[in-house]
Order: structure tokens, then C-alpha cells, then sequence
């Protein structure tokens, strides 16, 4: 008798090989997804994508180990914080703060670039963390029209929804 699954098996060793694609944006949205599986076997891995020629790439690949939640990670990610790239920074605070090394402060400066992309990547890390600290700080934003590109929503509207998500609403902090 065959057995079914409700949901797909994902194909973990193969998503792994993807890591080394010549295609940039694959790599950056395999790193990501590891980073959605839980699966340990993809940790090792996502370590050496943290060399990634493509800063994109570095920074899905600190989001995964963050989400991944494994230890071992922690000595790769230290000194991403000192990239002259933000938004890496801003991934390797987020990671770290999910390992249990509070880089928040960081996360919080992020929200004070100038670069729109910046802001959005700090909203995003404090989206994904569910931290209510971030609640203080992403008010400051509430007026915020920046755009990362013509189409995309405002950063107040980014702040919005994280705002709602972490239970604030109605003027009342949860």
C-alpha cells in the first residue's frame, strides 16, 4: 500500500546543492528557505554560504541560520557586524538575537538609516524576531512615505503591519 503525505517532503539535499548556483538570486532564496525548514542538516552549509561572493546571498544565509536556531553558527555570524554593509549587519544582529546574543540595539539603529532598505530590512528582522521591544522604535516610523521602488508599500505601511502582528493597535501597547 502506498502511503501519502499531506504535505511535500522537502528535498533538503537538493535544495543544499542549489547553495552553489551560478545564479545569484537561487542562491539567495534556497539560503532563505533552508532557513524555513528547520532542518540541522542545512546549518553546515548556510556556515560557508556566509562566504557568498553576493551580499544578498550573506544575508539569507544569517536570516536562515537565525531561524535554524543552531549554536555552532554563532562564532560566523560575530563578525558579519562588522560589515561596511548594513543590511548584512542587520541580518547577523537578527540571527544572533535569535541564537540568544541580544544584538536588538542593533536592529534599532537599522531603523534610523537613511537608505530605505536599510529601514525595510530592520522592520523585516524586527517582524520576524516578535519582539514587542520593537514597538517603541518602529512608532518613530508611523509617518514614513519612503518607497524601496515605485510599486512597493511605504515604510509607515511596513510599520503598520509589524505593528498589528505584534499585537499593537488602538493606541494600546500589548
Amino acid at each position: 500500500m502506498t502511503e501519502y503525505h499531506s504535505e511535500p517532503i522537502p528535498d533538503i539535499e537538493g535544495a543544499i546543492r542549489l547553495l552553489s548556483t551560478p545564479d545569484v538570486q537561487l542562491r539567495q532564496f534556497i539560503a532563505y528557505l533552508l532557513g524555513q525548514t528547520g532542518d540541522r542538516r542545512a546549518v553546515e552549509p548556510l556556515i560557508q554560504t556566509l562566504a557568498d561572493e553576493h551580499v544578498g546571498v550573506r544575508g539569507a544565509a544569517a536570516n536562515a541560520l537565525g531561524q535554524l536556531g543552531d549554536p555552532q553558527a554563532v562564532p560566523y555570524l560575530w563578525p558579519l557586524l562588522q560589515s561596511d554593509n548594513a543590511q548584512l549587519v542587520i541580518w547577523a544582529a537578527f540571527a544572533l538575537t535569535m541564537l540568544g546574543h541580544d544584538q536588538f540595539d542593533v536592529l534599532t539603529s537599522g531603523l534610523e538609516a537613511t537608505d530605505v532598505d536599510v529601514r525595510r530590512s530592520a522592520i523585516l528582522a524586527m517582524e520576524q524576531l516578535g519582539d514587542t521591544r520593537a514597538i517603541e522604535p518602529l512608532l518613530a516610523l508611523r509617518d514614513d512615505d519612503s518607497k524601496r521602488f515605485k510599486t512597493d508599500s511605504t515604510v509607515a505601511e511596513a510599520v503598520e503591519r509589524v505593528l498589528y502582528n505584534l499585537g499593537y493597535g488602538d493606541g494600546e501597547s500589548p
